[in-house]
C-alpha cells in the first residue's frame, strides 16, 4: 500500500465529491477490505478514512474555489444581499402605495355616495315643489270650475 496516498473522512469525501454520507458509506461497506479504505476503533465506534485516488477513480471531483472565484462569489452573495434588501424595501413601497390607494378608494366611494345623496335630496325637493304646484293648480281649476264661466252663461242657464 502507498502510504503517501491521501486519505479522507467519509464527511470529507462527500463534502469534495458532492455525494452524500451515505453514498460514501455505501462504497466504504463494499470495499471494505481493501487497502482503499482505513478503519479505525473508538469509543463510539469505528471510524473510516477512504483513499482519495479511489474516490476519483468512482466520482468526478468538485473542484475547490480559486482565491479569484472566492471573491467573486464573495460579491455576488454580497449583491444578493443589497438586492434582497432592495426587494424589502420594494415591497414596503407597494404596500404603502396600496393603502393608499384603498384610501383614496374609500374617500372617492364616499364622495360618490355624498353626491348621490344630494342629487336624490335635490329631485325630491324638485318632486315635492312640482307636487306643491300641482295641488295649486287643481285648486285653481276646481274653484274656476264652480264659478259661472260668464254673464251668458248665467242668464241661459237652465231654470229648475
Amino acid at each position: 500500500m502507498n502510504d503517501d496516498q491521501t486519505f479522507l473522512t467519509i464527511k470529507e469525501a462527500a463534502a469534495r465529491f458532492n455525494k452524500s454520507e451515505l453514498t460514501i458509506r455505501r462504497l466504504v461497506k463494499q470495499h471494505n477490505l481493501t487497502n482503499h479504505i482505513r478503519s479505525e476503533d473508538t469509543p463510539k465506534g469505528k471510524t473510516y478514512q477512504v483513499s482519495q485516488a479511489f474516490l476519483e477513480q468512482h466520482y468526478s471531483i468538485i473542484p475547490s474555489l480559486t482565491p479569484y472565484q472566492e471573491s467573486i462569489s464573495s460579491d455576488v452573495v454580497q449583491e444578493n444581499e443589497q438586492l434582497k434588501n432592495l426587494l424589502v424595501e420594494k415591497d414596503k413601497v407597494i404596500q404603502q402605495l396600496q393603502n393608499r390607494l384603498f384610501e383614496q378608494s374609500d374617500v372617492l366611494n364616499a364622495l360618490i355616495n355624498q353626491m348621490n345623496s344630494q342629487k336624490i335630496s335635490h329631485i325630491e325637493e324638485l318632486l315635492l315643489e312640482q307636487n306643491s304646484q300641482l295641488v295649486d293648480l287643481q285648486k285653481q281649476l276646481s274653484t274656476s270650475t264652480s264659478k259661472p264661466k260668464n254673464w251668458l252663461s248665467r242668464f241661459f242657464r237652465k231654470k229648475d
